[in-house]
């Protein structure tokens, strides 16, 4: 007997199914219901306990992220790959040490990290720690970040450098903002610009020919009101004017982001906060469509990376900014590398996350 679908055209088969397999999937279903199914499937994975607040890089099938080791009183980089975790020889040290995975001029996973001496300095190697790199200039570096060929850092606390792996082409690029503008109290007509208190880039992360950092300053919004204000921006890595991707205005102190991260051509970025607002979630920001989406979430990060639909999450007990180490204070809970069930994004406007005067 033929059966045709009238709203598509499409024309289907009917099928008959024995009863004695329609008695065994009923049974199945008794003893494992469709819901429980569901959500064990898209469940949050745990990867590894970890004993210090911690950022996340994920690329390639590899994450990488900095644990702290109590007897030695250091941090150590970890590496994972595949369902393999390791330690890498890479000198530990007394903070957290940021590193990046990403591909290097060959396609092949490279690491980029900071190591810290007398001046932390960009170390490129491969994943195992072998064919270590220093990148030259790059004295007084953090948050470093990696993309075939070329490597970016903070220098200082504003500047962003770039600069092939061999130190040719470096480059400073646009970093924190020098000056902020927003409109002016009711009966004046000129903007107001200011120069920002403060600023710190605290994040990159390079795709391609694209670098996108997180960067937060004191501001005062012309009100009387004075706070912080944190955004994601992108810009060229050849230099050129950056692109204010999202921003958490003052009155939004309690909220920051973390991140940010690409991950086929779009980049992501976490909506942190205290838990008075209930506004913790995932963003997406696709470049090429100017678009932007976002999905519910709700523990707090200090790690966050993003594959496919998934990402690699760093969650803590506690606010580390309420003061403290949160991992050593809750000994019985403590901070956690999973990866997330998928994400349902959904399509949000724009004038929610960037405000243009």
């Amino acid at each position: 007997m033929d059966v045709s679908a009238e709203d598509t055209g499409v024309r289907c088969r009917a099928s008959w199914t024995p009863p004695a397999v329609i008695a065994v999937i009923a049974a199945l279903l008794l003893l494992f219901p469709w819901g429980a199914i569901a959500a064990t499937a898209t469940a949050p994975t745990t990867i590894a306990p970890l004993q210090g607040d911690t950022a996340i890089e994920a690329y390639g099938g590899v994450e990488a992220w900095s644990d702290y080791d109590a007897a030695h009183r250091s941090w150590h980089v970890v590496v994972r790959r595949g369902e393999e975790i390791s330690e890498p020889p890479i000198p530990t040290a007394e903070k957290a040490i940021e590193v990046d995975v990403g591909p290097g001029p060959s396609g092949s996973l490279m690491l980029a990290y900071t190591e810290c001496a007398s001046s932390c300095q960009v170390v490129v190697s491969a994943v195992n720690g072998s064919h270590r790199k220093v990148i030259p200039g790059s004295r007084g570096a953090s948050h470093p970040t990696i993309w075939r060929g070329h490597v970016a850092w903070v220098s200082g606390r504003t500047k962003v450098m770039s600069s092939l792996l061999n130190g040719s082409g470096r480059r400073a690029l646009g970093g924190a903002p020098h000056r902020k503008c927003y409109a002016a109290p009711s009966g004046r007509r000129r903007l107001l610009c200011v120069a920002p208190q403060r600023p710190i880039v605290e994040a990159l992360a390079l795709y391609r020919g694209q670098l996108a950092l997180i960067d937060t300053f004191d501001l005062s919004d012309g009100f009387g009101s004075n706070g912080t204000t944190t955004e994601v921006r992108t810009e060229a890595i050849t230099g050129g004017p950056q692109r204010l991707v999202a921003l958490l205005t003052v009155g939004e102190g309690d909220e920051q982001w973390v991140g940010p991260s690409w991950s086929e051509g779009k980049l992501y970025f976490y909506e942190d906060e205290d838990g008075t607002c209930g506004c913790t979630a995932v963003y997406r920001f696709d470049p090429a469509r100017n678009s932007y989406a976002r999905a519910h979430a709700s523990a707090y990060l200090t790690g966050f990376s993003m594959i496919d639909n998934q990402a690699y999450e760093v969650t803590a007990p506690g606010d580390p900014r309420n003061g403290g180490n949160t991992c050593g204070e809750y000994e019985n809970t403590p901070c956690t590398v999973l990866l997330s069930a998928p994400f349902a994004f959904k399509p949000v406007s724009s004038k929610s996350l960037v405000y243009t005067p």
